[in-house]
């Protein structure tokens, strides 16, 4: 801690304990001519500040960084350098003809028609006038009367009550017979039916004209003509020929670089060193303390 902190921090000290001194006097002058019996007293004073030795590391030196630059080196090659390009001419040789026979067409083929026209006749023909069919008939049902003996009342038992001789009431059980009837009832004797008649077909000849062979085109070709000419052809083409003509060069020196330049860092640490310093652990503290009273008084 710097010289001047540590002086600041005891003067302040030493101003709180004269402070904390002149008002406790002035409190117990107060108190003492107030005329009252103290009971208990309490005194004000103040707790040092409290301090340690710690160990710091300080700079000394702070690193630092130098570059070298070495420079680049240059020497001399042999280099060959074009003097002249390379170049080409051309030289034609003509084309060669010959003459030959060719045939060629005079007149080209040509095609014509002509019309052959068709060819009828005439002829009887039979043809249908109605087509064989049926005819339904129909022949009535017959019917008849017939005559039916039916069952009127069926037999039956009853209770029959008579007077005897001696003038007695009997009941006797008797049984009575069926009663019947003749009616008279209509049936069919024969069903109604219906049959088929066949109807033939009936015709008739009626004359009428026919195709016999179909009208047609027919087609005449009459071929192309042909003559010998002489022409001339070609026997071998033109040919054109390329010729190269080689570039030249020589030999010449350059500057050329050997090694590039470069920069070399060289760097030096930081330097550091441990330095002792009085360190503030708590700051002065004021408290009251008791005291013992005297005489009623403090």
């Amino acid at each position: 801690m710097p010289p001047l902190k540590l002086f600041g921090t005891a003067f302040a000290a030493l101003l709180g304990a004269s402070l904390v001194t002149t008002s406790a006097s002035a409190w117990e002058s107060k108190k003492r001519h107030a005329g009252g019996k103290a009971l208990a007293c309490y005194k004000k004073v103040t707790a040092p500040a409290q301090y340690k030795i710690v160990k710091r590391k300080v700079l000394v030196q702070p690193a630092s960084k130098h570059v070298e630059v070495i420079p680049a080196r240059y020497g001399y090659r042999t280099k060959t350098v074009q003097i002249a390009p390379q170049t080409v001419s051309y030289y034609e040789q003509p084309a060669k003809y010959a003459y030959r026979k060719r045939k060629v067409q005079v007149r080209p083929e040509t095609v014509s028609y002509r019309e052959i026209p068709a060819v009828y006749k005439m002829r009887t023909r039979k043809v249908l006038v109605s087509r064989a069919h049926k005819v339904a008939m129909t022949e009535p049902a017959v019917h008849k009367t017939v005559h039916k003996k039916v069952m009127v009342k069926p037999a039956w038992e009853g209770w029959s009550t008579k007077i005897d001789k001696h003038g007695h009431e009997v009941q006797c059980k008797v049984r009575y017979p069926a009663q019947y009837s003749t009616v008279a009832k209509t049936i069919v004797a024969r069903p109604a039916r219906t049959w088929y008649k066949k109807v033939p077909a009936q015709y008739q000849y009626v004359k009428e004209r026919v195709l016999v062979s179909h009208g047609k085109r027919e087609k005449i070709v009459h071929p192309a003509k042909y003559k010998w000419v002489k022409e001339q052809v070609l026997v071998r083409a033109a040919k054109r020929f390329k010729k190269v003509h080689p570039a030249k060069y020589r030999k010449v020196k350059e500057r050329v670089l050997v090694q590039a330049e470069k920069r070399r860092v060289h760097k030096t640490r930081a330097v550091y060193r441990w330095v002792k310093e009085r360190v503030l652990i708590s700051a002065p503290k004021e408290k009251w303390l008791r005291v013992s009273a005297r005489h009623g008084g403090c």
